[in-house]
């Protein structure tokens, strides 16, 4: 049965208020998380890992392991090195989402032909929670089209890759998990808020909550510290990715950024202060098909659940040369961000055992 996130936030809320906690009240735990994470980078053969992780919107521990770049021996660092965050882009779009639906700019319930009335027309309507929710039946990736190295000059352009596909099935009937979907959706947030996608991101994302290290990954993006992006041979070697634009789909996995400026997004929406209680509520309660199944999304954020069955809010993400994770405990107020340079990696257990550690 889901929780009362509403009862959930409010009580976050007070514990900001009464508990202030230092790096140091935890030098034993730091020293065990230590030792996890290095096993984990040895185990799983990654290149390297950030991981950053906040207590009450505290940062108790912040440490990157092995290197941005193997050749250079790069160190990471936490509060600068950039990984490729891929779908938790859907996360910081939903927010840019939740801001045009608080302007009155955008209804979550209208037809997306309202928004983008060039899309073309397929046999069902559908709407922008719909999209959100991977509940429009718009279809994933097929074939290789994750390895797209062509560059995309606007959001537009990026719905060439599927706009003439049919749906997969009638809306809310069934969830299918969708990145096209969220290109889509960044056309929607263009066009609603009328300026374009990635300035409207940097205004009222990443300028407000002071997310000076995330970006979308432009071609004409240097002089910053990113990570060399590596997948593993036969032989578990990491060698280096093959080169990939994606600017295609930039609200579905098209940023980078730093653990720190991820905790910091996370921990921005256990208030009120930046969204309104009505939005973040809608944004992480679960939506439903139609048939009353939870689908375990809401509006670009996941609820998964601890061995004690306490909800965990956030997303994963998957990119050529890059893995993410990064989630809320609602119960512990604690926030997990970890990141690696490389494509498929695991975690292993590693983000539970942190959870577990710091609770």
């Amino acid at each position: 049965m889901l929780r009362n996130f509403f009862q959930y936030f409010m009580g976050l809320i007070f514990l900001a208020f009464i508990r202030c906690l230092s790096p140091e009240q935890y030098s034993e735990e730091v020293t065990k998380a230590d030792q996890m994470i290095s096993n984990i980078l040895n185990a799983n053969h990654l290149p390297g890992i950030s991981v950053t992780i906040l207590k009450d919107g505290n940062k108790i521990y912040s440490k990157g392991f092995g290197y941005a770049d193997i050749d250079e021996k790069r160190k990471i660092l936490p509060s600068k090195t950039r990984f490729r965050i891929g779908s938790f882009s859907k996360t910081l779009a939903a927010s840019a989402l939740m801001k045009l639906v608080e302007e009155a700019k955008v209804d979550l319930d209208s037809s997306i032909y309202f928004y983008v009335p060039e899309y073309p027309k397929k046999r069902w309507d559908f709407t922008p929670r719909q999209i959100a929710g991977h509940l429009s039946g718009i279809r994933h990736y097929k074939e290789d089209e994750m390895m797209i190295n062509k560059n995309f000059s606007n959001v537009n352009e990026g719905l060439s890759v599927f706009k003439i596909d049919s749906l997969l099935h009638e809306p809310n009937t069934k969830y299918t998990y969708s990145t096209h979907a969220w290109t889509l959706l960044s056309v929607v947030i263009e066009n609603a808020s009328g300026d374009p996608f990635l300035d409207y991101m940097q205004a009222h994302v990443f300028d407000l909550l002071e997310m000076k290290n995330t970006h979308a990954e432009q071609k004409n993006l240097i002089g910053i510290e990113k990570v060399s992006y590596y997948l593993l041979d036969s032989t578990k070697t990491a060698i280096i990715a093959p080169e990939v634009n994606n600017s295609w789909k930039w609200a579905g996995g098209g940023f980078i950024s730093t653990t720190e400026d991820v905790a910091k997004f996370l921990w921005a929406h256990s208030n009120y202060d930046y969204l309104t209680e009505k939005s973040i509520t809608e944004m992480i309660t679960p939506q439903k098909t139609m048939d009353g199944l939870s689908t375990s999304y809401g509006i670009g954020w996941r609820t998964r659940y601890d061995k004690n069955n306490n909800p965990l809010i956030g997303h994963t993400g998957g990119s050529v040369g890059g893995t993410t994770y990064a989630f809320m405990a609602l119960h512990s107020n604690t926030i997990v961000v970890m990141t690696t340079n490389l494509s498929s990696a695991s975690f292993g257990n590693l983000a539970n055992d942190l959870f577990e550690l710091f609770e």
